[in-house]
């Protein structure tokens, strides 16, 4: 195995390439930081305590499925509201708007498949839940990957 040297400018170069992604990630992760503060209260004042976020994709589109709302076992409808919802824009800074709930939870779910597991949607695609405990502010994202596998044997006869 050859070793590579850096140039110092290409060294430098990297480094500022990392550095920017870092930078973009941090952003990407206040975001949905943020987002999780606006949500968290208003599903806690409406007596919501778990909610399910389906998302699923392939062949290049994908999309967020239902948002189940729950209180207790008890599936609950969301509550008709507006919710801030933050993303980061394609310039890097973060924006606000305020949307209905639901549409805040997708689009919060959207992002973090995205975020996560970027290309989710692209070849076989992948499909997951997204699952908020409201008293805790715990997010877990359950994602599963679609692969096509083969196995090949040769036999000289």
């Amino acid at each position: 195995m050859t070793d590579i040297q850096l140039t110092p400018e290409h060294a430098a170069a990297a480094a500022r390439i990392v550095a920017d992604i870092d930078e973009q990630l941090a952003r990407v992760r206040e975001a949905e930081s943020r987002c999780k503060a606006a949500f968290l209260p208003l599903l806690a004042e409406h007596g919501i305590t778990r909610v399910e976020i389906g998302y699923d994709g392939g062949g290049d589109e994908g999309s967020v499925g239902d948002v189940t709302a729950y209180a207790g076992d008890a599936v609950q409808d969301l509550p008709t509201i507006l919710c801030d919802h933050f993303a980061v824009e394609w310039g890097g800074g973060i924006t606000s708007r305020a949307i209905q709930l639901g549409d805040a939870l997708s689009a919060f779910a959207e992002n973090a498949a995205s975020d996560h597991h970027s290309g989710w949607e692209n070849g076989e695609g992948a499909w997951g839940t997204i699952e908020i405990d409201v008293a805790s502010g715990a997010v877990t994202l359950t994602h599963n990957s679609r692969f096509i596998d083969y196995e090949t044997s040769e036999t000289e006869l």
